[in-house]
């Protein structure tokens, strides 16, 4: 996905000119221009990754704004006020990710991506989405523990599944065996860590391992253990969300909150 090289004011609406809009209009849609277009390090394949999330972001927002669904506005305000002015999120993706990939609102489970994936149907050029698309679809939030460290890659195991993975390095530093609560994803040759993880020390992993299996059994457990891990790790995110915020008096919210925001009149 290459950078625009139009100029910002071609993210205006209807095409009409700067001076249709109110001044503050047009600082946002200057700030929306700096977000997406904006260099981003590292890897090509895994920049276009995190550009194209951008540009998912803007469209959930856009929908938020004018409740198009009412069920992804009430899980976004809620998830607002809770979590995203914290600066345990300030990486504008853990939270904002779980809202947009893996909250299943419409009638028959889409989700905000698969709303974009079908805005983009008649766009010109929308074949270059696909990658990011089938990546972002089949990603969510799992537990990855340090097995091995080298100068451009590190190896995670990640629990219950067992699955290894070579990862670009993100993490500059963290002890040996920590244990990260972060959305893996591939993008071309590369498989990273979509926003910032939240580590926890490898003492932790029995006790998290307990809790878990404590709490699957609010879900279709599946044909095994593993199966029932994965569907609590990409339904409930906004009980991670709690468990990692900096915020001491937050609610922790149930492994299945996101059913609130279904229910009709809530």
């Amino acid at each position: 996905m290459r950078r625009s090289t139009k100029p910002w004011h071609a993210l205006l609406p209807g095409g009409l000119s700067p001076a249709a809009f109110s001044l503050d209009e047009l600082r946002a849609a200057k700030s929306a221009y700096a977000f997406l277009t904006e260099a981003i390090p590292g890897p090509r394949s895994i920049a276009e990754a995190i550009r194209a999330f951008r540009y998912l972001t803007l469209f959930g927002v856009a929908c938020v704004a004018e409740d198009k669904y009412p069920p992804l506005t009430r899980c976004w305000k809620e998830l607002e006020a809770l979590f995203m002015g914290d600066p345990a999120f300030d990486d504008g993706v853990f939270v904002q990710s779980w809202i947009l990939l893996d909250f299943p609102f419409g009638p028959k489970r889409e989700t905000a991506l698969d709303y974009f994936e079908q805005f983009l149907s008649g766009a010109e050029g929308r074949e270059r989405w696909s990658p990011f698309i089938e990546a972002a679809r089949a990603s969510r939030l799992g537990l990855y523990q340090d097995v091995a460290r080298t100068e451009t890659a590190g190896k995670f195991q990640e629990l219950f599944t067992g699955r290894e993975l070579s990862v670009f390095v993100s993490v500059d530093e963290y002890g040996q065996g920590k244990i990260f609560l972060t959305r893996m994803m591939t993008a071309g040759d590369h498989t990273f860590m979509l926003g910032n993880p939240k580590g926890f020390p490898r003492d932790k992993r029995r006790p998290i391992e307990e809790m878990i299996l404590d709490k699957v059994s609010r879900f279709d457990p599946g044909p095994s253990q593993a199966a029932g891990y994965e569907a609590f790790m990409k339904l409930a995110g906004p009980y991670w969300m709690s468990c990692v915020t900096s915020d001491q008096d937050a609610p922790i919210l149930d492994p299945d909150h996101y059913l609130t925001y279904l229910a009709p009149g809530a």
